[in-house]
């Protein structure tokens, strides 16, 4: 069976996952971004993922969208699994360094 996969289009969205089957959660990411800020400048990526108890981080990768680089804009995706019946939620946020600000998502996740 296909991983559900869910993308900025679902931000806020309450959806059911049957209890062991695993979803995808795909962004698009910059990690050019980190270079514009103050403190040492890094490229990695800028969104950073928080889960409840009830969903477990199986795989997270970053898929630039120039192959074998690391500043240019890309596709972040996490690979969850449903371990625990309950109401979960993940949340994620990506500071906006070049424009001050931050972009939120979140996922509430219904284990059946």
């Amino acid at each position: 069976m296909v991983a559900q996969i869910f993308t900025n289009a679902n931000n806020f969205d309450t959806v059911s996952i049957n209890l062991g089957d695993t979803f995808v959660i795909k962004l698009r990411d910059q990690p050019g971004e980190h270079l514009y800020s103050k403190d040492e400048p890094v490229a990695e990526t800028v969104w950073e993922m928080q889960v409840e108890e009830g969903i477990k981080l199986l795989r997270e990768e970053f898929i630039p969208d120039v192959p074998d680089t690391k500043t240019v804009p890309g596709v972040h995706e996490w690979e969850y699994e449903a371990i625990k019946p309950g109401t979960w939620e993940i949340e994620g946020t990506y500071d906006i360094i070049r424009f001050g600000g931050e972009e939120k998502f979140k996922l509430t996740v219904k284990v059946i």
